[in-house]
């Protein structure tokens, strides 16, 4: 019995600490684990790409609901030079008619603040199906190494780009 019981503290314990992992991108597994691959990676959770609006539709605006967030470097820091940033998000959509709209984007040195929102058509009957989805964007501009904050829809997000290497003949690695 005591057995039994020390087995479900220890899966409990493992899974509650594998769940404050994911949420920051900074800490956990590989890359893959993480970010997955932006398509059929996961037949629970939809790639979302953003479409954008080409009638007069009028929308209701409302921030999207996020499950977590992960940010990444896109590329090798290069010294002198920054490097892109990838952030990965997962939530989910309410109904059949709410998508994403563009993310906006704001930097004040090491603080980004991002904005994403989902819309619904005004005045459109739309099924009660909840979309989990997957969602990918690109920080605007270079980041040199260093500590930043994103701050998306209000959440702070802290994440690290982290100092080129150098190799014993001073190129990058």
């Amino acid at each position: 019995m005591r057995r039994l019981l020390s087995a479900v503290v220890a899966l409990a314990l493992g899974a509650a600490l594998g769940a404050c992992g994911g949420a920051s991108g900074a800490q956990g597994g590989p890359d893959r684990d993480r970010f997955g691959y932006r398509v059929g990676s996961d037949p629970n959770r939809e790639t979302v790409l953003l479409r954008p609006v080409t009638d007069s539709t009028q929308y209701i605006f409302y921030p999207a609901v996020i499950d977590s967030v992960a940010v990444r470097p896109a590329g090798r820091p290069l010294p002198g030079d920054g490097v892109a940033v990838e952030v990965l998000v997962q939530g989910a959509l309410p109904d059949g008619c709410a998508e994403l709209n563009d993310p906006t984007q704001a930097r004040d040195s090491h603080f980004v603040t991002v904005e994403l929102l989902m819309r619904q058509p005004r005045e459109r009957v739309c099924t009660a199906v909840v979309r989990p989805f997957r969602f990918y964007f690109m920080l605007q501009g270079a980041f040199e190494a260093g500590s930043y904050t994103m701050r998306l829809n209000g959440s702070a997000v802290p994440f690290q780009v982290l100092p080129a290497r150098t190799t014993e003949g001073g190129d990058a690695g």
